[in-house]
């Protein structure tokens, strides 16, 4: 028996708990739990469940489960030494791109003799904007200058004075200020919640949920048995949801009441779709344990 086996079996019988106790708390299976409290971490589904296992034991015990692992981190397995050789997520996702083919026109680029023809069409088009601005301004110089011996029957330009100082009551402007707020209104309706991509990392990502007040779902489906998945609130909070054997069905945990996602995915090639209020996040291709981070933006608080 290890001595971090010893160590939590000890403080387990502290608390008059027993493993069928243990395996209620935990919903880890009694033989994993022997597993642990035995040292043989081979026979757990796999290498890096053996960390989660242990937090999860120790935090059912009342312990720092931090600490635990900081403190026989030299017991645990290595996550780094467990890989998978899969093709990356571009691989398998991505259709292989068509061959491209040689040009015609004696093997010279097409983009040769586009680049000529804009070149005329722009230097066309700014000629005749010169052309049609210099014409329209001498037209307007000879508008309106009256002849020797004509008369002008119009209002006179202190008349024209007093009706621009004195606008007619009654005018449209309230109506227009009315179709203004309720356009604006109309386009704070239909803005649409989204993620942005705040910072991404080896392992980690994090994103801001823009234009929602709350979370309203969490799901994960996936299309194997080596997916382990823990929920928190945030990286120094405790466990809020956790999937268990068997790990190929859909996970969607309740997060309606959280302030924040902080989701951690041991073997994330075998997630099909990772979605956070039906939008979707494609996680890193890696087979280490990576976290995804998901913050409610302030202003749509």
């Amino acid at each position: 028996m290890s001595e971090l086996g010893n160590y939590l079996k000890e403080k387990r019988e502290e608390k008059e708990m027993s493993l069928d106790d243990l395996q209620r708390t935990t919903k880890i299976q009694k033989r994993y739990l022997v597993a642990i409290e035995e040292g043989n971490f081979d026979t757990l589904p796999g290498i890096f469940y053996a960390r989660a296992f242990v937090k999860t034991y120790a935090e059912a015990i009342g312990l720092n489960a931090e600490e635990v692992l900081h403190t026989y981190k030299n017991e645990l397995p290595s996550t780094q030494s467990e890989t998978v050789d899969l093709p990356s997520r571009a691989e398998r996702t991505k259709p292989a791109k068509a061959s491209s083919s040689p040009s015609k026109n004696g093997g010279r680029p097409i983009s040769t003799i586009l680049v000529p023809i804009l070149i005329l069409l722009v230097i066309g088009t700014i000629v005749y904007f010169v052309w049609n601005l210099d014409f329209g301004s001498n037209n307007d110089e000879s508008v309106d200058e009256p002849q020797e011996g004509s008369t002008y029957d119009g209002p006179s330009p202190d008349e024209e004075e007093e009706d621009e100082a004195s606008p007619d009551e009654g005018t449209d402007n309230d109506e227009g200020t009315d179709e203004d707020e309720n356009n604006e209104a109309t386009e704070e309706e239909d803005v649409e919640p989204e993620l942005v991509l705040e910072d991404e990392g080896d392992t980690t990502q994090t994103y801001t949920l823009a234009n929602a007040d709350s979370f309203e779902s969490l799901v994960i489906e996936m299309n194997g048995e080596g997916t382990y998945v823990e929920v928190r609130e945030s990286e120094d909070t405790g466990t809020v949801e956790q999937n268990y054997p068997p790990f190929g069905e859909t996970f969607n945990p309740d997060v309606s009441e959280l302030d924040s996602l902080y989701v951690r995915i041991g073997f994330g090639a075998e997630v099909d779709t990772f979605s956070v209020n039906d939008l979707e996040i494609e996680l890193l291709d890696t087979t280490s344990v990576q976290v995804i981070e998901v913050l409610l933006d302030d202003e749509s608080e």
